[in-house]
């Protein structure tokens, strides 16, 4: 048999030497390659798609994502039994190749980015039916792309930075956060310039306008250019976006599954369960059926009934119950964002105070879970369908406030935007407020913007924005360190001039001659 084999081989060898070598240049058709794609405006559509799948994974805003940011932050604690991620958000990084989060998020973003040049690169050799819509698919990538980029900024800050489409051999260059944040700006005022002002129901999730603006407004803010950042609130709020966004009547409606899209929506992640499938092998690059759900429940609830990967620190529900509404109650905000031991009592009226099903238990004692973007799954299933609202009019309207403080010191107008978010919780104006000092708060730019970060603190927990905050406020100064640590332990883990940037991946150092590990590390 092995001889037949052997005569066959050389047999066929024979004859192929014998033939056209040009014959054997055939084209695969089954397989999919950059010397056959990109030629078609479908196949454009189809790539900016690919774009918007990297959502739907673990390092991106399946899961990992929410416990980094939230634990990061003075808001939230990991006591997760996983050493490593618990760690991870307490500043002690050990393993600079932590898989299940550094790489992870790291290697899925980059993922995210490249798919992104490719679309940018090539879009423009393809024919389009409609300029119109070709140019409208390019400010998408172009947002989708800032998007990506500036929460790896807010995590890692010094970056390599790439523009074009790269290969496994390429060594892109580092840059600093404002090098970032000064090209994202160029990107997203092509965006702005590209994008429509709205959406029919068959393109919710595509940014806008709109959700340009914000992120813009939000890049601004972290590269300290207040003055411009006010004229992208300008636009959201004084100006023709006040047509398409305001604050919803029910704070609630913002981290509900069945509220998405609402009016105070600029961009929101959309999760589905339409691919209802198990657990994690979905996550992955092969299943065309791969999971479009967020693991952000499953991720929050308690040890038992989810993987209680991260939770909520106690200061936020005392600061919540420092002052009463305008008829003398608690902020609903709190009974929304997290459950907590005395709920029932605090909130008397609300006869839906058990957490998916269940009573407090004993053992919970004074620990806080996070309650906002949970539905009313029980028992809980390894994903949901919950939009992720990553652009909310209460942040633009509150860092609108903030920008007009930093330029210009207390004044009217920041005031009526802090209101705004305080009235539609029944909160009385701050000229009104009985536990807080108007005249103070009004005293000085430090005093305003000290109880902006209050305020925001209330409005936006758990969502993925106080970390974004604490950074454009400053980490490098013992006192504010001090504070932080008085809300939260992790902080006495906090290195100054080290901790408030992630160590980059070393195999990513290892592997690129132009890539510095971040300072301290």
């Amino acid at each position: 048999m092995k001889k037949y084999i052997i005569g066959l081989t050389s047999l066929l060898s024979v004859g192929l030497s014998s033939c056209d070598d040009s014959k054997l240049d055939l084209v695969n058709e089954n397989t999919i390659s950059t010397g056959n794609f990109w030629k078609t405006e479908k196949d454009a559509e189809a790539g900016v798609i690919a774009v918007y799948g990297m959502f739907y994974r673990q390092g991106t805003w399946t899961r990992n994502i929410y416990t980094q940011m939230h634990g990061l932050a003075d808001e939230g604690v990991s006591l997760a039994g996983w050493t490593e991620l618990n760690e991870y958000a307490k500043f002690i990084y050990t393993n600079y190749n932590f898989s299940e989060v550094n790489t992870k998020i790291w290697r899925e973003h980059y993922t995210a980015i490249f798919r992104a040049n490719q679309v940018l690169d090539k879009i423009n050799d393809i024919p389009f039916q409609s300029e119109q819509r070709k140019q409208d698919l390019i400010g998408q990538v172009k947002f989708l792309r800032s998007f990506y980029y500036f929460y790896m900024t807010t995590l890692w800050e010094n970056l390599p930075f790439v523009l074009k489409t790269s290969s496994a051999s390429d060594m892109p260059e580092q840059k600093t956060p404002k090098e970032i944040f000064d090209q994202l700006e160029v990107d997203l005022k092509e965006a702005i310039e590209k994008l429509p002002a709205t959406r029919n129901n068959t393109e919710y999730g595509r940014p806008t306008k709109g959700a340009a603006y914000g992120l813009l407004a939000k890049v601004l803010m972290q590269n300290g250019k207040y003055a411009d950042a006010i004229k992208c609130f300008e636009w959201l709020v004084d100006g023709e976006g006040k047509s398409y966004y305001d604050l919803t009547a029910d704070y609630s409606d913002n981290f509900n599954n069945k509220t998405e899209n609402n009016k105070e929506s600029l961009f929101e992640i959309q999760f589905s369960l339409l691919n209802y499938v198990g657990f994690d092998q979905t996550d992955n690059y092969l299943d065309p059926n791969a999971q479009l759900g967020t693991q952000i429940e499953m991720n929050q609830a308690p040890a038992g009934i989810g993987w209680n990967n991260i939770e909520a620190r106690r200061w936020l529900v005392d600061y919540y119950k420092r002052e009463k509404t305008v008829d003398g109650k608690n902020d609903i905000r709190l009974f929304h964002t997290v459950w907590y031991n005395d709920a029932g009592k605090d909130f008397p009226e609300r006869a839906d105070t058990l957490i998916y099903g269940n009573r407090w238990r004993n053992d919970w004692g004074q620990r806080v879970f996070i309650k906002k973007y949970s539905t009313t799954a029980n028992p809980l299933f390894y994903w949901n369908d919950n939009n992720f609202r990553s652009l909310r009019y209460a942040d633009m309207l509150l860092l609108y406030a903030e920008a007009l403080n930093e330029v210009n010191g207390p004044n009217a107008k920041a005031v009526e935007l802090v209101n705004r978010v305080r009235s539609r919780v029944q909160l009385p104006n701050l000229q009104n407020s009985t536990y807080y000092n108007y005249a103070n708060i009004m005293s000085s730019k430090e005093a305003f913007k000290s109880h902006l970060k209050i305020e925001r603190g209330l409005e936006l927990s758990l969502e993925c924005v106080r970390w974004i905050d604490l950074k454009r406020w400053g980490l490098e100064d013992q006192k504010t360190i001090d504070e932080l640590k008085s809300r939260d332990a992790d902080f006495n883990n906090f290195i100054i001039g080290k901790s408030a940037r992630m160590p980059i991946p070393q195999s990513e150092v290892d592997n690129n001659v132009n890539l510095k590990q971040n300072p301290n590390y």
